[in-house]
């Protein structure tokens, strides 16, 4: 029992790690294509600043580093959503070929 919790619990680590590592690497391949930062993503970054109550930002460079911080999230989420969904593929098809 305690070796299957530790594989579960060395699965979900994995999992993370690579999620995050995916995400970033999606993120620098993201960054080097060249466009001005859309204007939703603008529009929501000072969304949240207003809501955390930092409505003037003191230098206008960082709004490119939210933006990035934001696509790496993004990337990050993506990669996770991705590697879970082969997770479940791969459990589906070793259920149904045991059977």
């Amino acid at each position: 029992m305690n070796r299957q919790l530790a594989m579960k619990i060395l699965a979900v680590v994995v999992f993370v790690v690579v999620s995050v590592i995916g995400g970033w690497y999606l993120a620098c391949l993201f960054s080097l294509l060249p466009f001005n930062m859309p204007d939703f993503v603008d529009g929501f970054i000072r969304f949240v600043l207003s809501v955390t109550g930092n409505n003037d930002l003191a230098n206008a460079d960082d709004m490119e580093m939210l933006a990035l911080l934001l696509y790496w999230i993004v990337s990050t989420l993506l990669v996770g959503g991705l590697i879970f969904a082969g997770y479940r593929t791969l459990r589906r098809y070793q259920r149904t070929a045991h059977r």
